[in-house]
């Protein structure tokens, strides 16, 4: 019995390891085509919307869901996950291409994202743009240690 205990106990750890090692990636526009960052990437990668320097991670650039003025963050845009009433919010999609449903703020949205974390975001925006990488770094914190 002790040995199906250890057992069991590996094989999540093992499925635990391979699902934090996929990485959720963000598209938009009308058919999904424009990508907007990656969302479990860090504050170094260029293509993460955690980089403050990069463009999806700037509350400047265009491509980027924290700038509020573009069409990807705005809280008027059809673009916009934090636009209640988007019509194509962004996709989210594993770096196999399964789907994870919409990253919307739009919790009646039965294709709402089932990711807790992605759900967090739309939720959490404006804390989140105060100081975007220091978010990250509190919430990847403890699953990185």
């Amino acid at each position: 019995m002790k040995r199906y205990i250890i057992l069991f106990a590996a094989l999540i750890l093992v499925s635990i390891k391979v699902n934090a090692q996929t990485k959720l990636k963000l598209y938009g526009g009308k058919n999904h085509d424009q990508f907007l960052g990656c969302i479990e990437c860090s504050t170094e990668d260029l293509n993460s919307i955690w980089c403050n320097f990069g463009e999806y991670g700037s509350v400047h650039k265009a491509n980027s869901i924290w700038n509020e003025l573009g069409k990807y963050g705005s809280y008027k845009s059809d673009y916009s996950p934090f636009n209640k009433k988007a019509k194509y919010p962004p996709l989210v999609l594993d770096e196999k291409g399964k789907s994870y449903g919409f990253m919307t703020i739009n919790k009646s949205n039965p294709k709402r994202s089932w990711d807790s974390f992605v759900n967090q975001i739309t939720e959490q925006r404006d804390e989140i743009v105060k100081d975007i990488p220091a978010y990250h770094d509190r919430v990847f914190h403890d699953f990185h240690n």
